[in-house]
């Protein structure tokens, strides 16, 4: 195995070698091969974690640290983990400049810190569970107050006014650890046969699930939801690898057909797109 040294600029196989390991510690970079700025970032975050020189040029010091790092997780894979973290952050730069800090998303939901942790649909016990190993004190104690309730703007300053923040090396394992479990229970349950579906493809599903939850009803904004159940319970039912997967292509197109629900998101109709490429890539590296 080589260990060569990269810098901004560079690309190739070693690069999206790179992406993939920086990936295992929350770098959540797309492995494209492309050692462009939001690299340079992820490698600079992972310095720090592995309290080396903060260069952003990699050298074989970091290459072992990283080869030394686990596996983020047993039930998806590990660029699909970092797929679903960046559209649910925007990313390192985006989420040290915006969500880091306890914010309130609107609507129905309650004060939200890391990865989309909502404080109004936890329990204490949990939470203090979960937080206390990355959290002061005083900062738990505080969050506390506001599991089971909706957020506020003015309970957000509040907190900012603190100095409440949560930097992305400890929303890191509390998502891999916690949250992704759980939407993966929530996605099998709608959709039995995914543990049987190519590691990329799990990622797809549960990013779906992440972002529109795991109901499946009888409405229309339901409908593609459902269709994937369909598609999925065909494909398993056939003994042919071939003809498993053209059925599977099936589901990109559903995906891509969910985007009628948001004329007027782009981020949303976005990530669809994304998911859609996500899930050929995944039956590409499963042929």
């Amino acid at each position: 195995m080589s260990y060569p040294k990269l810098s901004r600029g560079d690309r190739g196989a070693d690069v999206e070698r790179l992406q993939t390991l920086l990936n295992r510690v929350g770098a959540m970079l797309e492995a494209d091969g492309i050692f462009g700025g939001g690299c340079q970032r992820g490698v600079i975050y992972v310095q720090a974690l592995a309290q080396q020189p903060q260069t952003g040029v990699v050298n074989e010091s970091l290459w072992h640290w990283l080869e030394a790092q686990p596996e983020p997780s047993m039930l998806l894979h590990t660029n699909g983990l970092a797929f679903i973290a960046m559209k649910e952050t925007g990313g390192l730069n985006y989420y040290d400049q915006h969500t880091r800090l306890p914010h309130f998303p609107g609507e129905q939901s309650g004060i939200t810190i890391g990865v989309g942790y909502d404080l109004r649909w936890q329990n204490e016990a949990s939470f203090r569970a979960l937080w206390s190993r990355h959290l002061s004190e005083e900062a738990i104690n505080e969050l506390a107050k506001d599991i089971g309730k909706k957020g506020s703007q003015p309970r957000v300053e509040v907190l900012q006014q603190m100095g409440i923040d949560v930097p992305f090396s400890a929303a890191w394992p509390v998502f891999v650890e916690h949250t992704i479990p759980d939407y993966y229970a929530q996605t099998k349950a709608i959709y039995p046969s995914m543990p049987r579906l190519p590691a990329l493809c799990r990622s797809t599903l549960v990013s779906l699930v992440y972002n529109r939850g795991p109901r499946l009803g009888n409405s229309d904004r339901r409908k593609e939801m459902r269709e994937i159940r369909d598609i999925l319970i065909r494909a398993d039912r056939s003994d042919s690898h071939a003809e498993k997967e053209s059925i599977l292509g099936l589901v990109a197109d559903e995906l891509l057909s969910m985007r009628r629900l948001w004329p007027h998101s782009a981020g949303l109709r976005k990530r669809r797109e994304d998911e859609a490429a996500l899930w050929h890539q995944g039956l590409e590296d499963w042929s």
